[in-house]
């Protein structure tokens, strides 16, 4: 059942002892929800927690550690925040699955596996959604809630140069910033700050590289040996998709990582109005938006899931 935000929240008022769950290779957006709704629950008198969810790399781990539920905590209620399917699930939330009751997401490809669902898929970031049902529905906001809410919304949108950003997105991210003084030191650590090693990475990436449709289309990509090679973890990798896209003339980049032998992701960053990276994605699987989708192929080698990319960017460009 779709609900309002106020709905939502009105949902939210109601009950207690919530468990909050995020996704597979957890992002800023995801993180930084669950971090900011556990926040506004407490700060309302409630118990919350967020699953431990253990692909947070050193990026983020920061951020939601505190909100981390002990192994003996037994939630009455499940929540999911950014999470479109539970096909995002990590492996240790199997159990949980078919037990979400409150979804709130922006993916416009979300299948509606929760038995609520709060869903603006206009919204740049899920933080965006967060932030009104927070705000105005439990009428609570202060500096803990706000940094956590500005990560959502900062990372979501590549610190605000994502075509997903909106003036929507300026205003609730200026009202943040009236809280506390932790913008800088978020942009600082999550878009300014590169290891050497995800240098070396970026580097590799960029050599992959293959052009296609007159240089409108790039593929490169990063194997388990690339990630060997320089002695890189998650965190070094983190982000690497919207790397290709910058690329001058390039209006579909996809970026390939390898996460296991013969177990592929796809990242897929677009110009919307050139190719719609949700409908590309869906042919493999996946999904997300018009401009970033992503999606994953097991038992296929490097060249393979190469050409299979290639296939779905074709065939959607007609």
């Amino acid at each position: 059942m779709t609900v309002t935000e106020n709905e939502a929240a009105g949902w939210l008022s109601e009950r207690d002892n919530f468990l909050i769950l995020t996704h597979i290779r957890p992002d800023g957006d995801t993180l930084g929800c669950a971090a900011g709704l556990c926040a506004a629950l407490r700060k309302i008198g409630k118990t919350a927690y967020a699953a431990v969810n253990p692909g947070v790399t050193s990026t983020y781990l920061g951020d939601i550690m505190p909100y981390f539920a002990s192994e003996d905590y037994a939630p009455e209620h499940i929540v999911a925040v950014d999470i479109a399917t539970e096909g995002l699930f990590p492996t240790e939330f199997d159990r949980l699955k078919g037990k979400v009751e409150l979804c709130v997401d922006h993916h416009p490809s979300n299948t509606h596996y929760a038995e609520h669902l709060c869903l603006d898929a206009s919204a740049a970031a899920c933080g965006e959604i967060l932030y009104r049902i927070i705000r105005d529905g439990l009428g609570v906001m202060d500096a803990e809630i706000a940094k956590a809410l500005y990560l959502a919304v900062s990372t979501d949108t590549g610190c605000f140069v994502y075509t997903n950003t909106t003036p929507t997105t300026h205003r609730i991210a200026a009202d943040l910033m009236e809280y506390g003084d932790f913008a800088g030191e978020i942009n600082k650590r999550c878009f300014q700050t590169r290891s050497r090693k995800r240098m070396e990475l970026e580097s590799r990436l960029l050599q992959s590289a293959r052009y296609y449709e007159d240089g409108k289309v790039v593929i490169g990509g990063i194997s388990m040996q690339d990630m060997k090679d320089v002695q890189a973890s998650e965190s070094d990798a983190e982000e690497l998709s919207s790397l290709l896209r910058q690329v001058e003339g390039v209006k579909a980049a996809a970026t390939l990582r390898e996460l296991k032998d013969g177990d592929w992701k796809l990242s897929l960053r677009t110009d919307p109005a050139y190719l719609n990276a949700t409908d590309t994605c869906a042919l493999l699987g996946g999904g997300g938006h018009a401009a970033a989708s992503g999606a994953r192929q097991e038992g296929v080698d490097r060249t393979e899931m190469e050409r299979r990319v290639l296939e779905a960017i074709q065939e959607n460009l007609g």
